[in-house]
């Protein structure tokens, strides 16, 4: 049995180090971040059974919900000054500590979060799968990136419950794929129907009709009677794909849907029940569309009861051989041809783009370079030709700009560095940009030159 894991986020060092010790000390893995920024980076890179906040003022819901957004899974305690606190965030902490607190509080506090939250075995099976020779993927889904685990995670531990699902994640993603690997790991439905809608492709006057039905006569050219796509999924899955293009006024009948699990047929008053596990997927950003009342809070709120942030091709670059060699083998079969390897040149412009279209871009170049392929190999010549001359310049690019940095290396590199900061504004993206260098990097700089404290003060 592995040990839990516990993510400190505490901005008050001698806190921490006593956190720390403490969390040490009862057998746990711990971690530290000193501040908002760092706990998101660590949660990119590991998953935490429980996260202590530490937080010293009563304004961080924001935080909290980012926090909950980038590890729904993890027990968030919270440590605060505010006796109020608990009534902000209720519905996202298990539990909120105030200080001062003994230690045994907190231990007991964390024990009861890991007590309902099941310790993952020592092999999960979806590592299983992944290590057999003949399976790299989890129900279709390819990738051993670290997030692309922790979905499959999740997958794992939702796969038998009703609860709603929210996808978020730009186009391209692979969220219908992940939708219907939720499908299939449900031992319940997943010999039932999977039926994908897509909202934002369904004409807005029929739309109604093809949800939930209707009887003959319903509205002309209802010439007989029809069932809906609710109704034909009894028993199994929706994916309701672009959910953020439903219309107010249905935004209000979906929402009895979720709710009820029932629905009535357009022109007829007789009540319908069903039994439907509902996925729902999105590229934008529901939290704006509610603030700007274009999206109902209380379906958002139906919707987000388990959030999964599917990650874009650029930030998981380490699956990509296995993504390659997963579409050249299905489009060779598709196409009943043998391909047999790809060049080192052309894996090095695959791995070079920046990938905008994410995996369904990929999918399409590949698809297209086996069909065009004469000698069993993958080389350049296979690949568009845009894809290669936007490479090419993307690499000068780079180039130019690392330079930037290197030649400001001839005085010392902090006062640089500071004086690039202050002239930005403290502003870490146009810093990294007019540094030359990417986000992580420059965060790590100023972690080593102690100005990180002095990025949160301004």
């Amino acid at each position: 049995m592995s040990k839990a894991r516990v993510l400190i986020l505490s901005g008050d060092r001698l806190a921490q180090k006593s956190l720390y010790e403490l969390i040490r000390h009862h057998g746990y893995d711990a971690d530290v971040a000193d501040f908002h920024e760092e706990a998101i980076s660590s949660l990119e890179e590991k998953v935490f059974n429980v996260i202590l906040a530490d937080f010293t003022c009563d304004n961080d819901t924001n935080s909290i919900m980012e926090l909950k957004d980038k590890a729904p899974l993890s027990e968030i305690i919270l440590l605060s000054s505010f006796d109020d606190a608990r009534e902000e965030i209720s519905g996202l902490i298990s539990d909120c500590l105030i200080k001062p607190i003994e230690d045994k509080k907190i231990i007991n506090s964390i024990e009861k979060a890991l007590a309902r939250t099941p310790q993952p075995k020592s092999k999960p099976s979806f590592i299983k799968k992944l290590l057999h020779p003949k399976g790299d993927n989890f129900h279709d889904l390819v990738g051993l990136d670290h997030s692309m685990k922790e979905i499959y995670s999740i997958i794992e531990r939702i796969s038998s419950s009703k609860a709603t699902i929210l996808l978020r994640g730009e186009s391209g993603t692979g969220k219908r794929m992940v939708a219907r690997a939720i499908h299939k790991a449900d031992k319940k439905r997943k010999d039932k129907p999977f039926i994908e809608i897509s909202c934002g492709a369904l004409p807005r006057e029929i739309i109604e009709s093809e949800l939930f039905g209707h009887t003959k006569g319903a509205f002309t050219g209802a010439i007989n009677d029809r069932k809906g796509r609710f109704e034909l999924a009894h028993g199994g899955t929706v994916l309701l794909d672009d959910i953020d293009s439903f219309s107010l006024d249905l935004q209000v009948k979906l929402l009895r849907v979720l709710q009820q699990k029932e629905f009535e047929l357009v022109g007829d008053h007789k009540t319908i029940k069903v039994d439907i596990r509902f996925i729902v997927s999105t590229n934008q950003d529901l939290e704006k569309l509610v603030s700007e009342k274009k999206f109902r809070e209380d379906l958002y709120y139906r919707l987000n009861v388990i959030s999964i942030n599917i990650p874009t091709l650029r930030k998981r670059k380490d699956d990509l051989p296995l993504l390659v060699k997963h579409f050249i083998g299905m489009y060779s079969k598709e196409n009943h041809k043998k391909i047999s390897d790809i060049t080192a040149g052309a894996m090095e412009i695959l791995t070079s783009h920046d990938w905008p279209g994410n995996i369904r871009e990929l999918e399409n170049i590949l698809e297209r370079a086996v069909i065009l392929d004469m000698d069993g190999v993958i080389d350049t010549d296979d690949l568009p030709d845009i894809l290669v001359r936007s490479t090419a310049q993307y690499a000068a690019a780079e180039s130019a700009n690392s330079a930037s940095l290197k030649d400001a290396l001839k005085e010392p590199e902090k006062v640089y560095i500071l004086q690039i900061m202050k002239e930005v504004k403290w502003n870490k993206k146009k810093a990294a940009k007019k540094l030359g260098v990417n986000r992580t990097t420059l965060y790590n700089k100023l972690k080593k030159y102690n100005l990180l404290s002095e990025l949160k003060q301004n």
